[in-house]
């Protein structure tokens, strides 16, 4: 089942330029957490920076730009669970994932797999939105989904 059409775009909104840049995530350890990102998914560190106490970082994917992974890094005095389990991990509010879209979930997953990187649970798809998923975390236990687009997906 292909996703349905955009609704209209709305240039008349006082929030028209909104895009979508980064995300932000909260590491206990700046130099592991930014060796951990360039080393298992390749990114790229664009700028670093102080913050206080906290070192800050702009990494982006290793074909993109446009999207950045804001690393925070320093001392974490509440840290989030780390949950094992996908549908476990939906009962908590707040952030759930960072979604990234791959051409092939299973060669992503699989160099992954090869590369350390914690998978979490098997790829499936769900029809209504016309895509492949699977989870995988980083050490501190942010989930991010790998997305493909199935075939015929917004036709």
């Amino acid at each position: 089942m292909p996703m349905p059409a955009n609704p209209p775009k709305n240039p008349s909104s006082p929030f028209a330029s909104f895009s979508g840049h980064h995300i932000g995530i909260r590491v206990p350890d700046y130099e592991a957490a930014k060796t951990w990102y360039t080393d298992k998914l390749d990114f790229r560190v664009l700028q670093e920076w102080p913050y206080g106490d906290l070192k800050l970082a702009y990494l982006s994917p290793p074909n993109d730009d446009d999207f950045h992974v804001e690393l925070l890094a320093g001392p974490v005095p509440s840290p989030n669970p780390v949950l094992d389990d996908l549908a476990e991990s939906l009962t908590h509010g707040g952030y759930q994932h960072v979604c990234v879209h791959v051409d092939n979930v299973d060669a992503a997953r699989e160099e992954l797999l090869r590369r350390g990187v914690d998978v979490v649970g098997e790829p499936f798809e769900i029809e209504q939105i016309s895509r492949r998923l699977a989870f995988f975390r980083d050490p501190w236990g942010n989930m991010f989904e790998l997305s493909e687009s199935l075939p015929g997906a917004g036709a």
